[in-house]
Formats: C-alpha cells, sequence, structure tokens
C-alpha cells in the first residue's frame, strides 16, 4: 500500500462539524483516498482516521489497531450506519481514548466492544 500522507485537520475546521456524504462511487479514487487515510493515520501515529480529518466530507473510516490480546485489526468502512444495540447486548470496554483532530487531548471513555454499526466494510492488507 502506498499513499500520500495528507495533514490532519484541527478541531475548528468546518469539515469536522458538518455531515459526511455517503460514498456513491467504490472506484480508483475511493482507493487511492484509502491508501492516503493509511498512510496519513501512520505518520499521526493513530490507530483510527475517517476521511473528514483529511479534509475530505466522505463517510469513510480506516482503522489499525490491537485488542485486549494483541490480535491485529485493520479494515476500511464506507458509508456506516450507527447500529444501537439492545440493553443486554452493549458491552463496554473502559480505556482512553483521544483523537487525531483534538491534538494531545485524552480522557477516559467506555466504548463498545464491539463496532456498533453495518456499512460497506473490507479487510486491509497488513
Amino acid at each position: 500500500m502506498v499513499g500520500e500522507v495528507r495533514p490532519i485537520v484541527t478541531v475548528g475546521d468546518p469539515v469536522l462539524h458538518h455531515p459526511c456524504e455517503p460514498v456513491t462511487r467504490f472506484d480508483g479514487e475511493l482507493a487511492a483516498l484509502v491508501d492516503d487515510m493509511f498512510a496519513s493515520m501512520y505518520a499521526a501515529e493513530g490507530v483510527g482516521l475517517a476521511a473528514n480529518q483529511i479534509g475530505v466530507p466522505l463517510r469513510v473510516f480506516v482503522y489499525d489497531c490491537p485488542d485486549d490480546e494483541g490480535v491485529r485489526h485493520k479494515g476500511v468502512v464506507v458509508n456506516p450506519e450507527l447500529e444501537v444495540p439492545g440493553l443486554g447486548e452493549r458491552h463496554l470496554d473502559a480505556g482512553d481514548e483521544g483523537c487525531l483532530s483534538v491534538p494531545g487531548q485524552y480522557a477516559p471513555l467506555p466504548a463498545p466492544t464491539a463496532p456498533p454499526c453495518a456499512a460497506s466494510t473490507r479487510p486491509a492488507s497488513p
């Protein structure tokens, strides 16, 4: 995978404060964007990045992070839709969370142990 490192936009940038557009074309341009997103995320030492964090208002995010057992999970999510689990199915894992668009800030934030969304996904090559 080869991609161009793009600057991470930070809080206050308008692209972070408006809903993103759905992806409608799954083509080479989207593949190049995904490569740029991975390159930008790795350069910023992050574990996840949304397209709007590099100034592109599309509903895409990439991730590459280990779970509690050290197993690496890497992929691309396109057009995610939030799915709220039932009360008995909701499990949270406490931990500190940060955001590349809010540099240097971390806070304890319980997060779902399973992704709460449905989307077009594809695993990414290691």
